[in-house]
């Protein structure tokens, strides 16, 4: 693909001025779409299990390809969710009842979609320190924000020298959020992302603190393996 990957692009110091906020909502959607594709239209019910900005591939007009399908799950018939002693993924980008204890679903996906919302509109990597000498996740830095209102401190500086509609930023905040919710049942299904993006009347949900804020996708003692510069990782354990 003529433009890489969106990381090699969103995390470039010079790059990433080429990411208008059209540009940036453009991929948004598309990944919402295609993850909406894969949970509920195409024939199998495809969980991702991977998604990460290394993952999305961009063509020479920023067009999306997701790609790197190595961990995805397959669900049959109306099955819905399964439980897995095998944890493989991106750490940061899991979800924390599968990092955890190995279940896994399409909510699974939408949290590693909250944080590559959260990362497009911010122009910061999930796992890094901010701010401070502490590690702290972006997750944990824009719910704190979010908390004091000012989360558009966070909104990436070069999007300044382009036309961003504050109010549409603010609702993919608002979606990022929702996507990294603690319990898998109040994360949106991709669909109702969908609808959230493309609609100017939805009513978005209130969001509550995201589960990487109470130790739950934090360092803590879970024998987690963290890969610091963004690799995919595997870890195997007994049921």
């Amino acid at each position: 693909m003529p433009n890489r990957s969106l990381d090699t692009i969103l995390f470039d110091y010079d790059k990433h001025k080429h990411l208008d906020w059209e540009r940036r909502f453009k991929i948004i959607s598309g990944v919402a779409r295609g993850l909406q594709y894969l949970h509920e239209d195409s024939q199998l019910k495809i969980v991702h299990q991977d998604l990460k900005a290394s993952n999305i591939l961009l063509d020479f007009d920023y067009n999306l390809k997701i790609s790197d399908f190595g961990l995805a799950k397959i669900f049959g018939g109306y099955q819905s969710e399964d439980v897995t002693s095998r944890i493989a993924g991106t750490y940061g980008y899991m979800s924390p009842e599968y990092a955890m204890h190995g279940q896994y679903s399409t909510k699974s996906d939408a949290v590693s979609f909250g944080v590559l919302v959260l990362e497009i509109v911010t122009g910061r990597r999930n796992n890094g320190s901010y701010n401070s000498e502490q590690y702290v996740y972006l997750v944990n830095l824009v719910w704190e924000h979010w908390t004091r209102g000012s989360v558009i401190e966070l909104i990436d500086p070069s999007l300044s020298d382009h036309p961003s509609p504050g109010d549409q930023v603010l609702k993919c905040i608002q979606i990022g959020l929702l996507c990294v919710e603690k319990r898998p049942e109040d994360r949106p299904t991709m669909s109702s992302v969908n609808v959230m993006l493309s609609s100017h009347n939805v009513r978005l949900p209130s969001v509550s603190m995201p589960a990487f804020c109470d130790g739950l996708g934090g360092h803590g003692d879970n024998s987690k393996v963290t890969s610091a510069n963004g690799m995919t990782i595997t870890k195997l354990e007994p049921r």
